[in-house]
């Protein structure tokens, strides 16, 4: 896999400004036959043009996927367009005859691109030094060149080539975040956390809404007047943690589970606190929710923002999931790295009639749960399809910052 924002190259990057788009570089693939699901080929990882954190070496070695790696569907006579510091490469071909793509690279007019040198050195360069050499005369391997380190006193060339940028900042091996949470955090502004719950636990919480039902109220759909998403209205149990005992103890028990409270301390960072919380439980034919929140307009509430090693996101909502849910049973739809985006959610995609399949679900097992960008990043649900009532524990909390 090639491209990604860290290390920032500019003469690759995509930039946005003042309702303007910049790419400075951009790859146009053509389909010349059909390319299937799972077929090979083309692999993509969205939105990793806008990643702040630097993408972990086994999803660029193609040794482990991570989940984030797409391979676009694609016709004979498609094309596709891709900002060049995507995250991109070739994945195997697993059928025979295997389908052919032409790539074709551009570069904007202001680009400004390395490049091997065309003409020898002039005689005086033997004149001097190897580190004054290693700053006058280009390199066979633009993007490799020659590390110089000094120490403000004197200057040194290194034996090996490659890349050497000093940082102020460097990872805590005691801050308790895995790397590649943070990586996927940054990129898709949500996370899945597997098994947070025993059998045990979500049978109590299970039992607690099967006898306090009485207690749930439906409300309106929430559908947005979109076709696809329309059903009878949403139904809520309200006052998790003021239910009667022992009904109550597993909601409790959510509010600061460890599992959770390490992840929103790096996501938010100390003092936040919980704003709402509510167990979904829509039987077949609820309604979807249209396609909500985004990061524009910036409002407090919504904010995300990587500075200095640390995400400050100032709300998140943390879904628990009581029963297995798949993508056939509907439920929880974002848009991920929309928590980065810099233009209004179109019309089409908060009524999911139209959304260029860059809508998706996130499929849990029972006992998993999900955190997300609650102002930030665009999300949703697909109405209900499954005969198993859909049962999610949602819990907001917000920052220091805003509660």
């Amino acid at each position: 896999m090639a491209g990604g924002n860290e290390p920032r190259d500019a003469s690759r990057s995509y930039y946005q400004q003042n309702e303007n788009r910049f790419c400075q570089g951009l790859l146009a693939i053509w389909a010349l036959s059909d390319v299937n699901s799972d077929e090979g080929g083309l692999g993509l990882v969205p939105a990793s043009h806008r990643s702040l954190v630097a993408a972990p070496e086994e999803l660029l070695n193609g040794s482990d996927e991570i989940g984030v790696v797409y391979q676009p569907v694609l016709r004979a006579g498609d094309l596709i367009l891709l900002v060049e510091s995507l995250i991109h490469g070739v994945l195997p071909w697993t059928s025979s005859p295997s389908p052919t793509l032409v790539a074709f690279e551009y570069s904007a007019e202001k680009a400004a691109r390395a490049s091997k040198p065309t003409e020898p050195p002039a005689d005086w360069i033997d004149e001097l030094s190897p580190e004054q050499r290693a700053v006058m005369v280009a390199t066979d391997q633009p993007d490799v060149g020659p590390i110089l380190k000094s120490d403000g006193h004197s200057t040194t060339l290194e034996k090996k080539t490659g890349v050497y940028h000093p940082s102020m900042l460097i990872p805590d091996p005691e801050c308790d975040i895995d790397s590649r949470e943070f990586f996927l955090w940054d990129l898709c502004g949500h996370l899945v956390i597997r098994n947070v719950m025993d059998p045990g636990w979500l049978e109590l919480a299970n039992t607690a809404i099967d006898d306090c039902s009485d207690r749930i109220r439906v409300g309106g759909s929430a559908a947005k007047g979109s076709e696809i998403l329309a059903g009878t209205g949403v139904p809520s149990l309200h006052e998790l943690l003021e239910l009667p005992k022992p009904h109550c103890e597993p909601f409790r028990k959510m509010i600061a589970d460890p599992a959770v409270v390490q992840r929103l301390t790096w996501m938010m960072g100390s003092g936040f606190r919980l704003r709402n919380m509510r167990a979904i439980c829509s039987p077949k034919g609820t309604s979807g929710h249209g396609l909500h929140s985004g990061a524009d307009p910036i409002r407090p509430s919504n904010g995300y923002l990587m500075q200095n090693g640390r995400a400050y996101s100032e709300a998140i909502n943390v879904a628990w999931q009581l029963h297995d849910v798949r993508e056939s049973d509907g439920g929880f739809v974002c848009i991920p790295g929309s928590h980065k985006a810099r233009y209004p959610l179109p019309p089409s995609f908060i009524t999911c009639d139209e959304t260029m399949g860059i809508v998706q679900h996130v499929a849990m097992d029972a006992g998993d749960v999900v955190l997300f960008l609650a102002g930030a990043q665009t999300h949703g649900a697909y109405p209900w399809r499954s005969e198993r009532d859909r049962r999610t524990v949602l819990i907001g909390y917000g920052s220091r910052n805003i509660c």
